[in-house]
């Protein structure tokens, strides 16, 4: 049954740090990431972003001492914990999945400030959470951007890794269809077989949901290795430019990758709990 007529797209990625994000943003930036200035959202988690050409990674956590806002936030393991889907109407869709029968939290507003030739302009969010009480480790919410034009700026997207976009989201689960049931009623967004599990389209980033067994066997000991709950989130496929670049990015950082299907895995114990897949 259809439920909307949006179309589901990754929007970014999360990844929680908690109260370390200057240590986790000097580890991005060894792993070649260009990051954007450090942003404080009314809300009160701060961030750093790495803003490819069609998503973002996200690298989120609050100001030491100050975890009491955002507290639902810090509940979640570190490393990968937030998928953000994207929407152009979030209160719309809100309303329509709601209808459907799917758990939804209200809305909310929030924004934080962005310098653009020496002054303050706010970039503004609106976002609702998916299925809070059904995901484990984390959450799956949907993100409106009211202000794109200064989250996505030309200047940011030039990494020495070469990244290009987010292309692959890897999720542990022990019931998949928890995950898929979320998702059903989404335009191009059936759930199909492959050779490890489940597979959903969300726009250009393909979202791979894996039993242990299978992950364990593709990554090995890359990802992270606990695996309370339903599923949890555990690797991501970014796109690079050249695997040359990523490479001597890599090294230049004192990384050392290995080599994994075609490209380089950097493992979760170096990348902040998350294994970061390059490839070309």
């Amino acid at each position: 049954m259809s439920v909307t007529a949006q179309p589901l797209a990754l929007d970014h990625a999360v990844i929680g740090v908690l109260d370390q994000l200057d240590s986790a943003a000097a580890v991005y930036r060894k792993l070649g990431f260009k990051l954007t200035p450090r942003g404080y959202h009314t809300l009160g988690s701060i961030n750093h972003l790495a803003v490819f050409g069609e998503n973002y990674l996200e690298l989120l956590g609050f100001p030491p001492g100050d975890d009491k806002k955002r507290s639902d936030l810090w509940s979640y393991p570190t490393g990968l914990n937030g998928l953000a889907f994207r929407t152009t109407d979030a209160a719309t869709l809100r309303d329509e999945m709601a209808a459907a029968g799917k758990a939804v939290t209200d809305w909310k507003d929030f924004s934080r400030p962005v310098e653009v030739n020496g002054v303050q302009k706010p970039a503004s969010f609106r976002t609702f959470q998916l299925g809070p009480d059904a995901i484990s480790n984390g959450r799956f919410f949907f993100c409106q951007h009211d202000t794109p034009e200064l989250v996505w700026r030309r200047a940011d997207q030039d990494h020495p890794n070469s990244i290009l976009d987010i292309s692959d989201v890897f999720i542990v689960s022990h019931k998949p269809q928890t995950i898929t049931e979320l998702f059903d009623g989404f335009p191009v967004a059936a759930p199909r077989i492959d050779k490890d599990g489940v597979v959903i389209q969300a726009g250009g980033v393909t979202i791979h949901i894996l039993s242990k067994d299978k992950a364990v066997a593709r990554f090995g000991s890359a990802i992270p290795q606990s695996f309370e709950g339903n599923e949890r989130k555990i690797a991501l496929g970014l796109k690079v430019r050249s695997l040359k670049a990523a490479a001597d990015a890599l090294a230049l950082g004192g990384f050392t990758p290995l080599a994994f299907e075609g490209g380089l895995l950097v493992d979760a114990d170096s990348a902040k709990g998350v294994a970061l897949w390059f490839k070309e």
